[in-house]
């Protein structure tokens, strides 16, 4: 019907009964005490209302423990972050060591090649300075008696010996330089062998610090497995209780006056009778409208019930302030929900609605009349003064059947059947029926032939003082 569709001009004309006095969170909801306890009027009730309390002091006492846990693993699981973290910084320092070994043993090669040259090098230097040792033995044994039988001159054999002696004396400066070089490098091969050695030592002292850190982690980790379990066979305890918890709500729901089954039709006619009395719709038209929407409360809705999963719950069924701010829903149904229901001291987590159509769009209508709860919102105080209560009730079977009759006399369902049947359309589409391809007429006319069925079961109960249904 149309309530499920859009919030009609009426809002700028009505005042606005139902505000959110709070945020009814789950645990919240849980634990609050319904408003049928505050004043029982059974035995039944009182009893209902003292289980509900012992259930809900129990439910309390498995939600701090399963928090607890919860609190353990957090820490444990925060002790193998940190572990891990440490082991993945450790092996990159274990890396580094290892980059600098591998770049030390290669300045090593380099020191030890460059020290073989140098000894190379020194070995064709000593052999040319053997030689040049052994020719100046020569000429100190053979002295003057050489020069006199020497064919050459005496200047020319002092030139000759000054340059061998130069020679000689060059080789041996060479000599001393390349054993210099030698030296100096052999130091740095032994100061890079030294940090070697300390990189090797390092590397070996991060591995074990890593080890260590590894067996720490798994013995963490064992400890966390263990808490994960006992935090599951705890949350199974809190859920097993929570539908403890939500039986005994359901049965309070029925106490305070929520449609949980089918309306008996006596009383649906009763109903019916003092809400035409009060807005000159035909009582068959009301009760014809609800055995459409509900068969008069016997489907209020299969979703957001106590065993549903999360995907059927009131959050992801019906548009909220996410949805209104994004602009997918001109509605913010959630909050006006947990008002409502918060007003009727209902729990929003187990109180059913009706779920999405198969064809897409929201769900969330309420009770056996089947108002969305923004549109509830806005005729409330109406259906409330009519009643002479302070709040009305969408699952109470009295207060939706008032509200349906003044909201169907809002749509000109007085005056004949052409009214009513455009009425119905308007209730279900906020579009007549009238036209030549009028959209959702076949609401209507389902409506009006229960109508005549139903007014038939009325003129038979009126006759004779019982029901055929």
């Amino acid at each position: 019907m149309y309530k499920k569709l859009i919030i009609i001009f009426l809002a700028l004309l009505l005042p606005v009964t139902f505000v959110p006095l709070f945020t009814v969170s789950s645990v919240v909801a849980q634990s609050a005490q319904p408003a049928v306890c505050n004043n029982p009027t059974n035995p039944d009730i009182v009893q209902a209302c003292a289980d509900y309390t012992a259930e809900n002091k129990v439910l309390a006492q498995l939600q701090a423990q399963l928090a607890s846990q919860k609190a353990k693993s957090g820490s444990l699981q925060k002790n193998v972050n940190q572990l891990v973290s440490q082991i993945s910084s450790t092996q990159s320092k274990i890396s580094g060591e290892i980059s600098t070994i591998n770049s030390l043993s290669l300045q090593i090669g380099q020191k030890q090649k460059a020290i073989g040259d140098l000894n190379s090098e020194l070995d064709r230097q000593h052999a040319s300075m053997s030689q040049l040792i052994t020719r100046t033995d020569e000429i100190d044994q053979k002295g003057a008696e050489y020069v006199l039988l020497s064919a050459d001159s005496v200047s020319s054999f002092y030139k000759d010996l000054d340059d061998f002696f130069s020679i000689k004396q060059s080789l041996y400066g060479a000599l001393t330089r390349v054993k210099q070089i030698r030296s100096a490098t052999e130091t740095q091969e032994q100061q890079l062998q030294d940090k070697q050695s300390q990189a090797l030592d390092a590397k070996d002292a991060l591995l074990s610090q890593k080890n260590q850190l590894a067996n720490n982690q798994k013995q963490v980790q064992t400890l966390l497995n263990s808490s994960k379990s006992a935090e599951q066979q705890q949350a199974a305890l809190v859920s097993e209780q929570q539908k403890k918890v939500a039986a005994i709500q359901s049965k309070l729901f029925s106490f305070a006056g929520g449609a949980t089954s089918s309306i008996p039709f006596s009383q649906a006619y009763d109903y019916a009778t003092a809400a035409s009395t009060a807005t000159g719709v035909r009582a068959a038209f009301i009760l014809a409208i609800l055995t459409q929407e509900s068969n008069l409360g016997k489907n209020v809705g299969t979703c957001n019930r106590a065993d549903d999963p999360v995907s059927k719950g009131y959050r992801n069924i019906m548009p909220g302030p996410d949805a209104k701010a994004s602009g997918k829903s001109s509605r913010d149904d959630q909050t006006v929900f947990l008002s409502i229901t918060a007003a009727l001291g209902l729990n929003p987590e187990t109180t059913p609605l009706s779920c999405p159509l198969s064809g897409g769009g929201w769900g969330g209508a309420m009770g056996p009349a089947q108002f969305i709860p923004t549109t509830w919102q806005l005729i409330a105080p109406r259906v409330a003064t009519a009643l002479g209560r302070s709040t009305a009730n969408p699952w109470s079977a009295r207060d939706a059947i008032m509200a349906s009759a003044i909201y169907l006399k809002d749509r000109g369902a007085t005056g004949g059947d052409t009214n009513e049947r455009n009425a119905a359309c308007k209730y279900y589409s906020g579009r007549s029926c009238d036209g030549k391809s009028p959209a959702n007429s076949f609401y209507g006319n389902n409506v009006m032939s229960l109508a005549r069925s139903i007014q038939s079961d009325i003129d038979y109960l009126v006759q004779y003082g019982v029901s055929k249904r």
